[in-house]
């Protein structure tokens, strides 16, 4: 069976688990379970966040936080096994951003759900500015 996707970047504060930064935020069960549900369906689990080490293992106690809740990660901040990289001639690790087909992140937002969103409100949103007497 083919994955749904074959790569999935998960962002860890606000997503994983709740935002506590620089603390580990308590387990978002429900996005866990997800993402858990996307890596037993054959996705590989890149953990996506900016948490970094330095005076203290910030990043190595995100990794530590998803093995402790059964997360099997593929990578962490980079992709090895990006697809995209070659078809130009680079490296997998080549390049800011981490090549996947879903990116969970609680900061993010679909363009296809910004488009559903204003075709709802775009009506009022346009009555109200006719209102104000701006275009």
């Amino acid at each position: 069976m083919t994955p749904k996707y074959e790569f999935v970047a998960v962002d860890f504060d606000g997503t994983l688990c709740t935002d506590a930064f620089p603390e580990v935020g308590k387990p978002k069960t429900l996005v866990i379970e997800y993402v858990k549900l996307l890596a037993a369906e054959g996705a590989k689990i890149i953990l996506y966040t900016s948490r970094e080490n330095g005076t203290r293992p910030l990043l190595d106690e995100a990794v530590a936080f998803c093995n402790a809740q059964g997360i099997p990660l593929y990578a962490v901040n980079e992709n090895p096994g990006n697809p995209y990289a070659a078809r130009f001639g680079l490296k997998p690790s080549d390049g800011r951003k981490v090549y996947a087909d879903l990116y969970i992140d609680d900061k993010a937002q679909s363009p296809d759900d910004i488009e559903d969103v204003m075709a709802i409100l775009g009506p009022e949103l346009k009555r109200r500015a006719e209102r104000r007497g701006t275009p």
